[in-house]
C-alpha cells in the first residue's frame, strides 16, 4: 500500500466517522426533544444542531416548501442564526432568501403558516432556493461534525 492509498483510506474512514457521529447525534437529539415537540429539552448547541439537520433533511426530501409546510417550519425563524453558528454562511444566505416570502417573521403556528403559504405565490422562489441548496457548496455534514466536536460537552 502506497502513501496515496493510505491517505485515501484514512480520508474514507474519517468520512465514515463523521457521518456516523452526525447521524447518531441527530437520532439522540430527536429522541430527547421528541422530534421537535418538546424543543425546550435541548440546550442552545443541541438546538442549533437540530435546526440545521431538520432543514437539511426536509429540503433533501421535498424542498423548502416541505420544510415550511411541515412542523419543521416551526423553527424557520432560527435557520439563519443556526447555520451561521455552524459556519455554513452560504446556506444561511439561501435560507435568508427563502424566508423573504414571509415578509418578516415566519408564523410558528403550523396551521396559520400553511394558510399563509397557500395564499403566497412563492413556488418559483422556493424552487430557486432548492436548486441553490442542492448544489451543496458547503459540506454541512462536516460543519455539523465540527460543531459537535467543538461543543461536545454540551451534547448529551
Amino acid at each position: 500500500m502506497g502513501i496515496f492509498d493510505f491517505l485515501k483510506k484514512k480520508d474514507e474512514l474519517q468520512r465514515k466517522e463523521t457521518n456516523t457521529v452526525v447521524v447518531d447525534m441527530f437520532e439522540t437529539i430527536c429522541k430527547k426533544c421528541e422530534y421537535g415537540d418538546d424543543i425546550k429539552q435541548l440546550n442552545e448547541h443541541e438546538r442549533v444542531f437540530f435546526v440545521t439537520q431538520i432543514l437539511e433533511q426536509e429540503v433533501n426530501n421535498g424542498g423548502f416548501s416541505q420544510f415550511f409546510y411541515n412542523s419543521s417550519g416551526d423553527f424557520a425563524n432560527e435557520l439563519i442564526d443556526s447555520f451561521i453558528k455552524i459556519g455554513a454562511f452560504q446556506t444561511a444566505e439561501i435560507c435568508k432568501k427563502a424566508l423573504t416570502i414571509f415578509n418578516g417573521k415566519v408564523l410558528t403556528d403550523r396551521d396559520e403558516r400553511e394558510k399563509q403559504l397557500d395564499r403566497l405565490n412563492c413556488e418559483d422562489l422556493l424552487n430557486e432556493c432548492d436548486d441553490a441548496f442542492y448544489n451543496y457548496e458547503e459540506n454541512l455534514e462536516a460543519l455539523n461534525y465540527d460543531y459537535i466536536m467543538k461543543y461536545q460537552e454540551f451534547f448529551h
